[in-house]
């Protein structure tokens, strides 16, 4: 992913011998105990000097980007107890809840929609102080989809819910995080099991199998049986399918019964009121509640699946058949390799040696798939820390991250933001859809076009370098020309007019960047890209970047304030666009 030169400076500033590899990086056998007293909070008493190139580069990994008081905290905590107060960092305050609900109030909208979910996202991504929980937050909404190009999209509280359930589960089990994906009733809606009823063979109903299949391939076991180190097992040189048809019919069954939740006050309705939420059923607690199970429609005949057999039930008994699947579900042993790779994906690199992901896995079975120590034993490994300089290291940062990376690296104000707080009001970004490849980033928190998200884990990008070497670049699905045109033209584009919502009282978009700083170095080109670089990258900018940057910029005009502000802009920009920028190390 790194040109050569790019990966010979990394090298050299980490003072790494030319002959480290990924696979002696990872950690022995001998060594899981010391990667799991990190996961616990026992090592980094004293913690060795971080240098701010070290600090941007773990930001990038462990947050939305780094900030001048991030780089400094970390550096005087050390790695291990800048994560263990992040990770123990209070839920959210404002709650997405809470913030959409304000958003929605405040655009005199009767209820919160796609919009006020994507304000809210964007608020937290860039002023909330607990990054760690917020970038896991946003890895496990990457795996566990729902998605607001649905049949969501007119129900920002639930989605928001939704979200919040997954902050709280950033330091959670893998085994509490799955049941609440699964009763909540945004997954339910989104994946069809709400309301899913039992079988019935008068008239030939079948329980629904979309959320039996997707539970196996998406969020637990996949397609394949996999070694530790999230390797294929191969039985005659063909891989060995974890799960078949009859296993969804059984589990299918399972997900039967299920549907709004039924609050205990109006316990004395009749039962299908709630099952089908009838008004008499209806205060908007179900939004935001995990949904209940119904005797009535939950199958009691014999439920088999993966090996497990959930014998018939004299008396339907939702709850029981439900934690016997999650157990299974959580125990398999292609869980913890199967997440674990994903994780390690979503905030580290996209290909991951064998060792790294094994020594993952490990972590996941001993922790009892606590995500928390899960997490930071992915950002503590070597191979997180002091990479090798192989094509494998590092990953293309997606569209979204990288304009959270700006937002929180450049000085900026937002009207909206600043009038929502002045008036004591819950203050928010008012940035909305930016689904528009050709002029905007091509990506919207929490709107993949399907469960599979913007784009698959294994995805390998035929017919370049990277393909050639067999190794996977997710992120490249939703890179085209078109995108890469439209991403530098939108940089450029809200560099110079600002962006979010028009303000037809200034007559001035929203949201603005303050250049200042950057234009009183117009007049000195070389000093004014080393500026930024450092600002946007944490180190010196290379000389491939760096050189062309500094001739185009010494051709433009510096005479007015106009001129000297175009240049501080396309300084930002060159390096914006940069693969220094785009290719997370």
């Amino acid at each position: 992913m790194l040109t050569t030169s790019t990966r010979s400076s990394h090298r050299r500033r980490l003072n790494l011998p030319h002959t480290q590899t990924p696979t002696r990086l990872g950690l022995a056998s001998a060594c899981l105990a010391t990667i799991l007293l990190a996961a616990c909070g026992g090592a980094d008493e004293k913690p060795e000097p971080i240098s701010e190139e070290e600090a941007v580069r773990f930001l990038a990994q462990a947050s939305f980007g780094p900030t001048s008081a991030d780089i400094a905290h970390l550096q005087s905590l050390g790695y291990g107890k800048w994560i263990d107060e992040q990770l123990r960092a209070p839920s959210l305050q404002p709650t997405h809840l809470q913030l959409v609900e304000a958003s929605a109030s405040a655009r005199s909208a009767t209820k919160p929609d796609v919009v006020d979910v994507t304000y809210s996202w964007w608020t937290h991504a860039i002023k909330d102080n607990a990054q760690l929980r917020q970038r896991v937050a946003f890895a496990l909404s990457e795996i566990f989809v729902i998605s607001t190009n649905s049949d969501l999209g007119d129900k920002g509280r639930m989605v928001a819910s939704y979200m919040d359930m997954l902050n709280r589960n950033a330091n959670s089990t893998y085994r509490v995080l799955l049941e609440d994906v699964a009763m909540h009733p945004a997954m339910g809606i989104y994946l069809s099991h709400k309301g899913n009823r039992k079988e019935d063979l008068g008239s030939g109903r079948v329980p629904d199998e979309n959320f039996a299949r997707e539970v196996m391939q998406l969020f637990s076991i996949g397609l394949y049986e996999l070694n530790p180190d999230g390797s294929v097992k191969l039985t005659n040189g063909q891989p060995v399918e974890t799960y078949n048809s009859n296993d969804v019919k059984g589990l299918a069954k399972v997900f039967t019964g299920f549907s709004w939740n039924w609050p205990s006050a109006q316990s004395a309705l009749v039962w299908w009121k709630c099952f089908w939420r009838t008004s008499e059923c209806n205060d908007n607690s179900q939004d935001v509640s995990s949904m209940s199970g119904y005797t009535q429609e939950h199958s009691t005949s014999v439920k088999q699946f993966l090996g497990v057999t959930v014998d018939a039930q004299s008396s339907a008994n939702p709850q029981l058949s439900l934690r016997t699947a999650l157990d299974k579900l959580a125990n398999h042993p292609n869980t913890a390799p199967f997440i674990s790779k994903q994780l390690i994906q979503r905030l580290v690199t996209s290909n991951p040696s064998a060792s790294y992901v094994s020594d993952i896995t490990q972590v996941f079975k001993a922790s009892g798939g606590h995500i928390g120590q899960v997490v930071k034993a992915i950002l503590l490994h070597a191979e997180a820390r002091h990479p090798s300089d192989s094509d494998a290291t590092g990953k293309l940062r997606e569209p979204v991250l990288r304009l959270a990376h700006l937002m929180r690296a450049l000085p900026h104000s937002s009207d909206t933001y600043l009038a929502q707080a002045a008036s004591s009001r819950l203050p928010y970004y008012p940035i909305s859809e930016t689904d528009d490849p050709g002029g905007s980033l091509g990506q919207t928190p929490m709107r993949a076009p399907s469960v599979f998200n913007f784009f698959r884990p294994g995805y390998l990008p035929a017919q370049t370098q990277l393909g050639n070497q067999g190794l996977v670049s997710p992120e490249m699905q939703i890179t085209t020309e078109t995108t890469v045109v439209g991403y530098a033209n939108f940089v450029a584009s809200i560099l110079n007019d600002g962006f979010g919502k028009w303000n037809s009282g200034t007559g001035l978009n929203d949201i603005r960047f303050d250049l200042s700083a950057f234009e009183a170095l117009a007049g000195q080109p070389q000093q004014l890209v080393t500026t930024v670089g450092k600002r946007l990258l944490g180190t010196e900018v290379p000389t491939e970047v760096a050189n062309p940057a500094v001739t185009a910029i010494s051709a433009m005009p510096n005479t007015t304030a106009r001129d000297k502000r175009r240049r501080a802009q396309a300084a930002v920009l060159l390096i914006a666009v940069s693969p220094s920028f785009i290719v997370q190390q």
